[in-house]
């Protein structure tokens, strides 16, 4: 059956595949007039000069019969023509409309056809025009088989009824009329299917162009607006000058807790509460631009009023999709002082004013300041600028030393990053570490100090001088980012440093999520020969579980242990608990932070191996290390 319902042009036609035809159909027609005004036109041309030169004269009645039909048909084709043009420009819009001339277009064709023909079999002559017209409209246009079979049928029938009144037809006759009755039905069958396989293409094309097009610029997840489309919405918007700057305003939304939601209820879950999310935001600004900027993040550019209100009402009805987790929704707020200025920029301002109020109970808004811009510029410059600090050599790598304990004399180094930078001068890590690690740039640093420390190695063997080991500091992006292990392993090989020069520093707090990746490189270290130092001890939480699960060949006291030495009764049996556990667990020690010779007795005295801190020097350039070497005010064993 559905068969059938094809091959008769019976399917349902979808509004695009309709419109599709039709305009193939607005095209067919403009040039099937043409070919028509053409022929009209030269047909009467040649009646009026052969009835001049009187090549082959007919009577009154003939001419004038043909003129007509000529005029008739050529009348209809202009206006054929000129309402096709119309359609396809999009100035005809009444569909009625539309089919009624092309209806009536194919009406005169056939009608011109029947008439012309007839009066040509009358004489004898061939039913060429009949044949032509059916041939026009049939095979050209795109009608449906079952109309096309009943166009041919009612028009084949009343020509041949016709003719035969008047004149008997022979069997020759009969049989071509069939023929070329079955072989326009098929020609048009064909057509239409062809037609309707191109416009379902076309369909299928223009669905996935607008999939496409709606997927470039909406967030998957949420289904609102993407960055992408933020960014170039947002851009119009502030290049516009009738646009009031001061009324613009750019909001950065933090949900909290979705983390703890996510995995408490799941991913699908999660996903769920972030597009009801979107749609809560998206309904209170439904004058604004809302974008979804990564994970549990939103960002809107907005010109609306009561926008605390409206925040609040936000929060209210996250709450209520909490599920058991309490979730907060913390804003920061930008306002741009210049059109020039990014959204990117806008959105990253809005945001660190948001991480401001991150950790602060009571406070869920904040406009970014003056002051924070100064903290942000300075964050951006250093984000901007790592890979021309590192090409240039703005990174520098100072060395604090590491004594012995029992005598003070040197037993290492610890290699520390220091940016000497052309604009802000000397830059401390706490300038410069932070920021790297928020962003994930961190490696980046680490791996220029790796190989700048390998080069200095390598040039204090050839030129002879006493070498000790130096302690490189690696962070948990560091494993993540790269592969840590190879770059050490690579640096060595290059440079021709031997593996106990290198002692590998992982700070504790790297070590708080047990995902395994650590734990591997950690092995591959210890198996390929390097000597393991856990940084920071004590800095974080989770001092004795890192100590129960990786294994260390030395333990670096935190500084902070040291704070408040002389005055606070409990640092002295912490210390000392601290160092003969490691002892019982087969680590050596290394306390940071030592400022006074009581600190360094006390922590001699109770077996801490090692020292490091203002005492024995600061970190300091290679050359003031060597000199302090050379003059014996270090000493190496």
């Amino acid at each position: 059956m559905k068969f059938i319902k094809n091959l008769l042009g019976l399917e349902s036609q979808s509004p695009y595949i309709h419109d599709f035809l039709e305009e193939s159909n607005a095209k067919a027609c403009a040039i099937v007039s043409v070919a028509i005004i053409i022929l009209e036109t030269w047909a009467v041309i040649s009646l009026a000069v052969s009835n001049i030169l009187g090549t082959h004269v007919r009577t009154f009645q003939w001419n004038f019969c043909h003129f007509i039909s000529y005029a008739v048909l050529t009348i209809t084709a202009f206006f054929m023509f000129f309402s096709s043009l119309k359609f396809l420009r999009g100035k005809i819009i009444q569909a009625h409309y539309w089919r009624a001339c092309k209806y009536l277009f194919i009406l005169a064709c056939i009608s011109f056809g029947i008439y012309i023909s007839y009066l040509d079999y009358m004489n004898g002559e061939q039913l060429f025009t009949f044949i032509s017209m059916e041939i026009f409209v049939m095979c050209i246009l795109v009608l449906r088989p079952i109309v096309c079979a009943a166009v041919l049928t009612v028009s084949f029938l009343l020509f041949y009824f016709l003719c035969v009144t008047r004149l008997s037809s022979s069997y020759a006759t009969k049989i071509n009329l069939i023929l070329v009755y079955v072989s326009i039905l098929l020609a048009n069958v064909n057509l239409y299917r062809q037609r309707m396989q191109s416009a379902k293409k076309a369909e299928a094309l223009e669905e996935m162009g607008d999939r496409l097009a709606y997927q470039a610029i909406t967030d998957e997840v949420t289904g609102v607006s993407n960055m992408a489309n933020f960014r170039d919405c947002a851009k119009k918007l502030l290049a516009n000058e009738n646009v009031d700057l001061q009324s613009v305003r750019f909001l950065f939304l933090d949900i909290e807790n979705f983390k703890n939601y996510n995995e408490k209820n799941g991913f699908e879950a999660g996903n769920l509460f972030l597009k009801k999310t979107a749609q809560i935001v998206e309904k209170e600004f439904s004058r604004s631009l809302t974008a979804r900027f990564s994970d549990d993040h939103f960002v809107v550019l907005t010109r609306e009023d009561n926008i605390i209100e409206k925040l609040d009402i936000i929060r209210n009805e996250i709450k209520k999709l909490d599920n058991g987790i309490h979730m907060g929704l913390k804003v920061g707020s930008y306002t741009p002082d210049s059109r020039d200025c990014p959204p990117s920029v806008a959105c990253d301002r809005a945001r660190y004013a948001c991480r401001e109020i991150r950790k602060r109970f009571g406070e869920d808004y904040r406009e970014y300041s003056r002051q924070m811009d100064e903290v942000f510029r300075k964050k951006q410059y250093i984000i901007n600028s790592i890979d021309k600090a590192i090409s240039d050599k703005f990174i520098k790598v100072f060395y604090q030393p590491v004594v012995w304990a029992k005598d003070g004399t040197l037993c290492g180094v610890e290699a520390l990053a220091r940016w000497i930078d052309p604009v802000h001068g000397f830059l401390s890590p706490e300038d410069f570490v932070s920021v790297l690690e928020e962003y994930r740039l961190v490696h980046k640093l680490d791996v220029c100090v790796l190989e700048t420390v390998c080069q200095d190695l390598q040039e204090w063997q050839m030129n002879g001088e006493k070498t000790v080991p130096v302690s490189v500091n690696f962070s948990r992006i560091d494993f993540e980012a790269v592969d840590i292990v190879s770059k050490v392993q690579f640096m060595c090989e290059k440079y021709k440093i031997s593996k106990s020069w290198l002692h590998i520093e992982i700070t504790e707090s790297a070590l708080t999520e047990d995902d395994g990746l650590l734990q591997t490189a950690m092995d591959s270290f210890r198996n390929a020969g390097y000597a393991l130092w856990l940084d920071d001890f004590g800095s974080g939480y989770s001092g004795l579980n890192v100590l129960k699960d990786y294994e260390f060949d030395m333990m670096k006291i935190d500084m902070k242990f040291l704070k408040n030495f002389g005055a606070n009764e409990k640092t002295r049996p912490i210390l000392k608990s601290i160092v003969s556990l490691a002892k019982q667990i087969g680590m050596q020690t290394l306390t940071e932070g030592v400022e006074t010779v009581e600190m360094s007795d006390f922590l001699r005295t109770i077996g801490c191996e090692r020292l490091q801190g203002y005492l024995f020097g600061k970190p300091m350039p290679k050359e003031e290390l060597l000199e302090l070497v050379h003059s014996g005010k270090l000493k190496i064993r």
